[in-house]
């Protein structure tokens, strides 16, 4: 029922018939109890979008009042985001054990790789000083030889060579080409790559992770009822020593500039080796609240539009979140059209509608607030640790070799 320009300026029910419209809107809790029912503004569209216009939002009506202090219980707001996503629920331990098996199980092949030619590359320098040894006692008994070396997988060059020629005639040569020199610098390398599953294996041992962080709540704020943030995924980001980050440096900050420059880069290296966290790690409700709409629904639907449109003004939304606008109501009482379908018109405006009675019947999955995720726990990373520690046992006999290498030639 609209007013006419007869009774335009007169209230047309309620305890105050009959007087004049500035009577009414001066009385702000009689005027949040009328746009509270329904019914009237149904019958009174242009008298309760007057009331709007002058008390705006400080308009609440009781009801009201209840449902948006209920979000102080952070279960509440738990509840919400696992009606509006329920993805952000597997987060959990086993999620992150499952993620970083992946990221450990992609490296597996290169630690294959690299762990068989370096124990190619020092059984066959063991080899070459053996017989280089023997050499030095009568050089010329034995005259010039050369010897094959497969190359470290820390090196590659640019014609594409696999083996390095090292040539021994004279003891000018021995100290040009000492082997144990050599093998010196391959298992620097070498321990440097270890390093970086090691200092990453130990970032996990004494990391804590959240399944879902605390929210951060507010009330009234960016012209919104309540305004959510749910933190869902915490970043695996593992610290490094300088060494190891330089020794990583193209890979793990590309700053190779030509292509000139990669031709010579270590295959390995051509990994991602990075950990790759997901770009969208949050959520952020902006929630408007009705304790009841009906087939006015579409004053509800201008009014949250226009809220969206002022906070993409005002305010800059990060990178990482999901920025989701929800509109949550006690009841839904119109009879020109079905609650499923304003819920599509408004979800075709990117608003998802929810029933304060759907939030309560929740059933939250048990969150892990905090929890520890044990290298034991991640089958790849075991599995290559069982393979670097295979290399370092072959080092650690190549280390006594050259040792007992070292004491004969000094007559111990």
């Amino acid at each position: 029922m609209s007013m006419s320009k007869k009774d335009k300026t007169l209230v047309p029910f309620g305890k105050y018939a009959g007087q004049p419209l500035e009577v009414l809107l001066a009385d702000k809790s009689y005027c949040a109890w009328m746009v509270g029912q329904a019914s009237i503004r149904e019958q009174y569209p242009e008298l309760c979008n007057l009331v709007f216009s002058e008390h705006g939002n400080c308009l609440k009506t009781p009801n009201h009042n209840r449902m948006q202090a209920e979000y102080v219980d952070e279960e509440v707001g738990l509840k919400l985001s696992n009606l509006i996503n329920p993805d952000i629920f597997t987060h959990d331990k086993e999620y992150y054990v499952k993620r970083i098996d992946e990221y450990f199980a992609d490296k597996l092949p290169i630690v294959k790789s690299v762990c068989e030619r370096m124990n190619n590359r020092i059984s066959e320098i063991g080899k070459m000083a053996t017989e280089v040894s023997a050499m030095s006692k009568n050089w010329d008994l034995y005259g010039q030889k050369s010897f094959a070396i497969p190359v470290s997988p820390f090196k590659k060059y640019i014609d594409g060579r696999e083996q390095e020629e090292y040539v021994f005639k004279n003891p000018v040569s021995l100290i040009v080409n000492d082997p144990e020199e050599l093998y010196q610098k391959t298992i620097q390398d070498f321990d440097l790559f270890y390093a970086f599953f090691d200092e990453f294996r130990s970032y996990l041992s004494t990391s804590q992770f959240k399944h879902i962080n605390s929210s951060k709540l507010s009330f009234e704020k960016k012209y919104n009822d309540v305004t959510i943030e749910i933190d869902y995924h915490e970043e695996i980001k593992p610290k490094f020593s300088s060494r190891v980050e330089k020794f990583f440096e193209r890979a793990l900050f590309r700053n190779t500039s030509s292509s000139n420059e990669t031709s010579n880069v270590p295959d390995f290296l051509h990994a991602e080796w990075r950990y790759k966290n997901p770009q969208i790690t949050s959520e952020l409700y902006y929630i408007e609240i009705k304790p009841t709409i009906g087939d006015d629904y579409h004053t509800v639907l201008n009014q949250i539009l226009n809220r969206r449109d002022m906070n993409k003004l005002h305010f800059k939304q990060k990178a990482s979140q999901t920025v989701r606008y929800l509109l949550v109501i006690g009841a839904y009482d119109g009879t020109g059209v079905s609650f499923e379908n304003v819920k599509s018109i408004f979800k075709n405006e990117d608003i998802d509608v929810v029933l304060e009675k759907d939030i309560n019947n929740v059933n939250l999955p048990k969150i892990e607030r905090d929890f520890r995720i044990s290298p034991f726990e991640i089958p790849a990373l075991n599995e290559i640790f069982n393979i670097l520690d295979s290399v370092k046992q072959t080092i650690l006999s190549a280390n006594e070799f050259f040792a007992d290498r070292t004491n004969r030639a000094s007559g111990f």
